[in-house]
């Protein structure tokens, strides 16, 4: 039972003096870039290439921020303040940061009656919020075809976002009803473009190492077990001893007689 003890102590310690190459920080690690150039490149809310999960078109020229690989065949990725997917197939990742990654488009909502925010491009979509008669600034983030509507009007949603009793949301409104459209010029932006494998932030190295609060409490779950078992083993054992040892200073072996003449017999 001590050499149990004693192995699982050793273990705890080769823990704690691991070598630290074998974590890779959010730090010390990358993320990329990538230029959108072409015209049909979605945003998606899965990496699923189905239709339900696309949200946008991206604008051609801009840039996403690449923060990990989620599958074989997407990327997952922030652009402005949304985070998503991308299609890695559909965008080209750079050795550099631009100035202006995303794109700035607003625009205005002239539906009387207010306009409102349907959670997909269509009228059978669940209606997420509205956007209010005249409001102006709305944040555009991208465009997809939808439904039309009526007859003679359009299929393009625009994905926009609103704040509405303190929360932010985002989904799509029917573009018919919008006007004063802000769209971004060409981002003329452009960086030696990376062919490699590209390594993210939270991509272990070779080792598979763990984070350093990890390991601290894999240190702890291993070693105070450890250190129990080591003084239920020593400790009983000393007590034990010292208190035979006091038994046996204290005990007697012999008994009192009485020693008698036999001539008090007579």
């Amino acid at each position: 039972m001590k050499k149990i003890g004693l192995i699982c102590l050793i273990f705890a310690l080769l823990l704690t003096f691991t070598p630290a190459s074998t974590t890779v920080h959010a730090d010390e690690a990358n993320t990329y870039y990538a230029k959108i150039l072409s015209s049909s490149t979605y945003f998606y809310s899965s990496p699923n290439d189905y239709d339900d999960a696309r949200l946008f078109i991206i604008p051609s020229s801009y840039f996403v921020l690449l923060l990990d690989n989620a599958n074989e065949e997407f990327y997952y990725a922030k652009y402005a303040d949304l985070y998503g997917y991308v299609k890695k197939n559909d965008v080209t990742p750079m050795d550099g940061t631009p100035s202006s990654p995303y794109a700035n488009s607003t625009f205005r909502n002239f539906s009387p009656n207010g306009l409102s925010i349907y959670s997909r491009p269509q009228s059978g979509a669940e209606i997420l919020g509205s956007l209010q008669f005249l409001q102006t600034d709305i944040p555009l983030y991208g465009e997809i075809v939808g439904e039309e509507l009526f007859e003679d009007s359009t299929n393009t949603w625009f994905y926009c976002s609103t704040t509405q009793n303190g929360q932010t949301i985002n989904g799509y409104a029917f573009s018919y009803y919008c006007d004063i459209i802000v769209r971004p010029t060409e981002n003329t932006e452009y960086f030696p473009e990376i062919t490699g494998e590209l390594v993210f932030s939270n991509t272990l190295s070779g080792g598979g190492g763990l984070s350093d609060t990890a390991k601290a409490i894999i240190i702890l779950a291993v070693s105070l077990p450890c250190l129990i078992v080591l003084y239920l083993l020593l400790s009983p054992s000393k007590r034990k001893t010292s208190k035979s040892a006091e038994k046996v200073k204290t005990v007697k072996r012999g008994k009192d007689y009485y020693e008698f003449n036999e001539d008090d017999l007579t």
